[in-house]
Formats: C-alpha cells, sequence, structure tokens
C-alpha cells in the first residue's frame, strides 16, 4: 500500500489547481469525479450543490483514487479530510490523478 503523491497540505505544488480549485471548487470536484471513473462530469457538478450528497459522492470519488493508486486510508479518514481541509482535499485527489497512469498500474508511488 502506497501514500497519496502530494501531502494533503500540498496545495501549491500545483498553483493552478489550487487557484481554480479555490474560485470554483465544483469545477474540480467534477473532473476529479470523472478522471475517477465515479460519475460524468456534469452529473458531479450538480451533485456539488447538494447538501449531503455531495459528500457521499465525494467519499466515492476518494474510495475510488485510493483503489486505484493503492492508498491506504479508509472511509474515516477520507470523511476528515473532507470536512475539515475540503478545499485541500480537491486538489490533492487532482494532484494525484493527474499522476502518470503507467506508475499507478505498476504501483509506484511518488515522493
Amino acid at each position: 500500500m502506497g501514500d497519496w503523491s502530494h501531502s494533503i497540505f500540498g496545495c501549491f505544488d500545483d498553483l493552478g489547481t489550487c487557484v481554480v480549485t479555490y474560485f470554483i471548487p465544483c469545477y474540480t470536484y467534477a473532473m476529479n469525479a470523472q478522471k475517477s471513473d465515479t460519475t460524468n462530469c456534469l452529473v458531479a457538478a450538480i451533485l456539488f450543490f447538494v447538501p449531503f450528497v455531495n459528500i457521499f459522492c465525494w467519499l466515492k470519488i476518494r474510495g475510488n483514487i485510493r483503489e486505484k493508486y493503492h492508498i491506504e486510508g479508509g472511509v474515516v479518514s477520507d470523511l476528515m479530510m473532507i470536512l475539515c481541509c475540503g478545499l485541500c482535499a480537491l486538489v490533492q485527489e487532482a494532484q494525484q490523478l493527474d499522476e502518470d497512469p503507467m506508475a499507478a498500474a505498476a504501483g509506484v508511488v511518488r515522493n
């Protein structure tokens, strides 16, 4: 099992994603949902604005990312990240999904 390629406070590792997420979090949320094969971009963008459903979907997105990249963790840790550091969690997910797909398939984790 591996770790996230960027820490939860590694937002500024990708300043562009950080700025977009700060001003338009529904966009990053929707793109993460699509890239993680959770749901399509349009549905996710709409779900972002539905209370409680957005958190459930977000947990599913983080779970799919952890599964795809063989990252340790669980629902409780994901929920804490979402509730305490939501924007940072979105950026962390986006950075992970932008990693090299061949490295993910081989289970290689960059630090």
